[in-house]
């Protein structure tokens, strides 16, 4: 792979894992555990406006694995990078893990919806 960092941490601050669910306080959180864990510089994090996934923020993705991590605590922060960043083991428990929620037989679902990942209930 052509990557310019070894991992990179998208760390969702959209308007619903933002304000209603802290996302800030997750984001300041990876950039003191990247001081305090001496992470090298080729691991990078970034902010993003909205993954889709808002019901289950704050969300945290990390590539190149390909790993979601949805309902991020700050006090997580430390165990995924110790975990996740530095040795490489995925932190089981905090996995996006898809709730369906059964749609009633006379109902349909609407277009744009809270199941529909692109929902513009997520602020974009």
């Amino acid at each position: 792979m052509n990557l310019p960092f070894s991992k990179h941490v998208l760390i969702c601050t959209g308007p619903r894992c933002g304000g209603e669910r802290n996302s800030a306080r997750v984001r300041q959180e990876f950039r003191k555990e990247f001081v305090r864990q001496s992470l090298p510089a080729s691991v990078k994090e970034t902010q993003c406006i909205c993954f889709g996934l808002c019901t289950y923020g704050p969300n945290v993705i990390i590539y190149p694995d390909g790993v979601v991590y949805s309902a991020v605590k700050p006090q997580d922060v430390a165990e995924i990078v110790r975990e996740h960043l530095i040795r490489g083991r995925v932190i089981q428990r905090l996995l996006f893990k898809k709730r369906e929620t059964p749609t009633p037989p006379s109902e349909e679902p609407s277009p744009g919806g809270e199941s529909d990942p692109g929902s513009s209930s997520c602020g974009r």
